[in-house]
């Protein structure tokens, strides 16, 4: 089996630590709205990868997350937490949002038929919640403090980049080329000592002071940063370093930087040996995002009554990752040649069309009509408009 390692920028021959066992952590969602297909995309790949390290032989166990605090709306910890947010938009507590969006995202996962996970089991189940591991996240803030690699301020507690010289080595940028970037406006705390360093810990003062979820801590109460769960999670469940760990590609230049550089300063040893990333959902070239309000849910595709869609067809259609000018061609062909088979059939018989196919070898022209069929509905819903117009169906 070979893989696309993130860290090496190269595809490898994928060798586990243990013979016939794999250590598989996955990014899960952050439960303050629906998921969009774009992030379902990556559960996706996800589920694809364990069932094929599962066909290969391997005994899997494989562990996601879902976070449930913390995740402000930058990555870079700025803006107010999603959560909070989430709150606010339906004036429930954090607590009901969470719990809301938590059972929405496990309803679309069943519909995908993706596996859960199976390498934990906790007080909520199979999924490890951020905020069943508030304690494990402050035992490793508490040895970044002794060790010299996280500082305090006001506002919070910081993890201080310029102490890991390998700092950013995911990305292959060095962290001198990612300060030419950075805006000074956009820096909430003026104590911070580098613009990179990223929040452990935030005290609920200041722009926090109402924040919902709230913890006791050494340093007073707050809350955790984003990036902090998984390494604890990992930490706590599986041990490090793991065989994979993936997410998406926007992962890789902060939440998966910042992940490796915690895991290793604390332990000092490497988080995970193969880190796999999925690329994003496009739209018409673009990328699928809530900001570009150019996202759609499962429930949409039900809303627009598309309920001949089952599990594999949309598991592929997601898979593939790109809504596009060419697949709207593509799909425009076989939703043509799909329909005229089965016209062909209605007229004459259905003989001819079984013989014809026959005796052609294009038995796998009727396979791709059927997904021409469901592409065609999804483009539907996606552009608002047909592939094939009305009159073309009648003519067809």
């Amino acid at each position: 089996m070979r893989v696309y390692n993130t860290a090496s920028r190269s595809v490898e021959d994928f060798t586990p630590i243990n013979e016939d066992r794999v250590s598989l952590y996955t990014c899960g969602p952050t439960v303050y709205d629906y998921a969009q297909i774009g992030n379902l995309r990556a559960f996706v790949f996800d589920d694809t990868l364990r069932r094929v390290l599962s066909a290969s032989g391997f005994r899997v166990k494989h562990v996601m997350n879902i976070t449930d605090v913390g995740h402000l709306s930058s990555d870079e910890d700025e803006g107010e937490d999603k959560l909070e947010k989430g709150a606010s938009r339906e004036n429930k507590s954090v607590w009901q949002v969470a719990e809301f969006y938590i059972e929405a995202f496990l309803k679309d996962a069943e519909s995908l038929n993706i596996l859960k996970p199976n390498g934990y089991h906790g007080p909520h189940g199979v999924y490890a919640r951020a905020t069943d591991f508030i304690d494990d996240q402050i035992k490793l803030i508490q040895i970044l403090v002794e060790k010299g690699y996280a500082y305090q301020t006001e506002q919070a507690i910081y993890f201080d980049v310029s102490k890991l010289s390998d700092y950013g080595k995911l990305t292959g940028q060095k962290l001198a080329d990612k300060e030419i970037g950075v805006r000074s406006e956009v820096i909430t705390d003026s104590d911070k000592r580098n613009p990179q360093d990223f929040g452990l810990w935030f005290f609920t003062i200041g722009r926090f002071e109402n924040h919902d979820m709230r913890w006791p801590s050494p340093w007073g109460d707050g809350f955790p940063g984003w990036h902090l769960e998984c390494s604890a999670i990992i930490h706590s469940v599986l041990g490090e370093p793991i065989d994979i760990h993936t997410g998406g590609v926007d992962h890789i230049g902060t939440h998966h930087t910042n992940e490796i550089a915690q895991t290793e300063a604390v332990f000092d040893t490497k988080l995970a040996n193969y880190w796999l990333h999925n690329e994003h959902l496009l739209v018409d070239g673009q990328k699928m995002s809530k900001s570009k309000n150019n996202f759609y849910t499962l429930y949409d595709f039900a809303m627009q009554g598309i309920t001949n869609l089952s599990k594999v067809p949309l598991r592929l259609v997601i898979f593939f990752g790109f809504i596009s000018a060419f697949l709207s061609f593509v799909a425009g062909m076989f939703y043509l040649i799909y329909k005229l088979v089965f016209w062909y059939s209605f007229s004459v018989g259905l003989a001819p069309v079984v013989l014809g196919l026959f005796f052609l070898g294009s038995v796998q022209l009727v396979a791709l009509g059927i997904i021409g069929e469901y592409i065609g509905s999804i483009h539907t819903l996606v552009l608002r408009r047909p592939l094939v117009t009305e009159k073309e169906r009648i003519n067809c």
